[in-house]
């Protein structure tokens, strides 16, 4: 019980400080980047794509193709395919000044939070993402097929918050979106909420496959 006090006037003497700023995702979800045209049958096209597919880093769920259906899905480092904005903490005690300045959508980040009257926490925090694509290929006529990518992001971020004390607690929580859309995780020990959008990477890299 004696701690918090001994802190509180360790950081008065010594002038603590701390501010945390998130700068939300640069640009809105991107829409419209999904759909590509292909001049060739759409069996041509279906039959190339598989193995290419197959040669890539997905994860092929299932293959329909009476329906033109292709279900693949990825799992790994969110910051390649979603926005999720910046977070930056400034903290100065008795230690020096320290500044952290990471991307919201970042696999692994640890960093210190000072929030004013409390003292400082250590917090580790980490983002995966599971997104699942629904490849559609559609015949638009006898030699040109259309092929969409129909993404939905599963994004997760878990936080371990760490006071001065020892005392320690850990935050999950789950959002999910679709192609061209976000979705926010509540506030955190820092007190943002944080935004992520899809940037169209995910579907652009796949498209780029398919010839």
């Amino acid at each position: 019980m004696r701690s918090i006090p001994l802190i509180l006037t360790t950081c008065f003497l010594v002038a603590c400080a701390g501010k945390v700023d998130y700068i939300r995702p640069n640009s809105s979800a991107s829409s419209g980047m999904n759909t590509k045209s292909v001049e060739r049958p759409r069996d041509a096209v279906w039959n190339s794509t598989v193995p290419e597919l197959g040669k890539q880093f997905f994860v092929i769920n299932n293959l329909d193709k009476s329906s033109g259906l292709i279900n693949i899905s990825y799992s790994g480092d969110p910051e390649k395919y979603i926005d999720c904005g910046r977070v930056t903490s400034y903290v100065k005690n008795a230690r020096g000044e320290r500044t952290y300045d990471f991307p919201g959508s970042k696999a692994q980040q640890s960093y210190e939070v000072m929030n004013a009257g409390v003292g400082l926490f250590f917090l580790d925090r980490r983002m995966t993402l599971e997104g699942r694509v629904n490849l559609v290929f559609e015949e638009t006529s006898s030699i040109t097929t259309k092929v969409t990518a129909n993404t939905r992001y599963s994004v997760t971020r878990s936080q371990d918050i760490r006071d001065v004390n020892g005392a320690s607690r850990t935050f999950t929580h789950t959002i999910s979106f679709n192609s061209g859309s976000g979705a926010s995780f509540p506030g955190s020990a820092d007190g943002r909420a944080t935004e992520c959008v899809s940037t169209g990477a995910l579907e652009r890299e796949i498209l780029a496959i398919i010839r």
